[in-house]
């Protein structure tokens, strides 16, 4: 037996995810390019003893949000489940993904949200 695709619903809601999560990529870069200059700027007239520490500590922020976006990693999970990407995380599970999955999960349960 061919597998199935993924419901039309799950197509529309993870393709709006993922546009969201592009936008919002696109968003800190945008933020974190002149950033990252001003904070290497700042490190090299401050203390010697400082210098990096403005610019690592927002490098470590930026990543630590590209974790928390997650933005392909669901992706590989997603073309094998019937849930697209909501198979490849778990509700709450600390990634954007499983935050709206949480939320949605929650409305689906109030029945709020028709999926399928």
């Amino acid at each position: 037996m061919e597998p199935t695709g993924v419901p039309a619903g799950v197509l529309i809601r993870d393709l709006m995810i993922f546009q969201f999560k592009t936008m919002l990529a696109g968003l800190k870069d945008a933020v974190v390019i002149p950033a990252s200059i001003i904070a290497a700027v700042l490190d090299m007239l401050g203390s010697p003893s400082r210098r990096g520490r403005a610019f690592y500590s927002l490098m470590a922020a930026s990543e630590s949000f590209d974790r928390w976006l997650n933005a392909h990693t669901a992706a590989r999970i997603a073309q094998t489940s019937r849930e697209g990407l909501f198979g490849g995380s778990e509700p709450g599970d600390g990634s954007f993904v499983g935050e709206i999955e949480g939320v949605m999960g929650r409305d689906r349960d109030r029945g709020n949200v028709a999926m399928g």
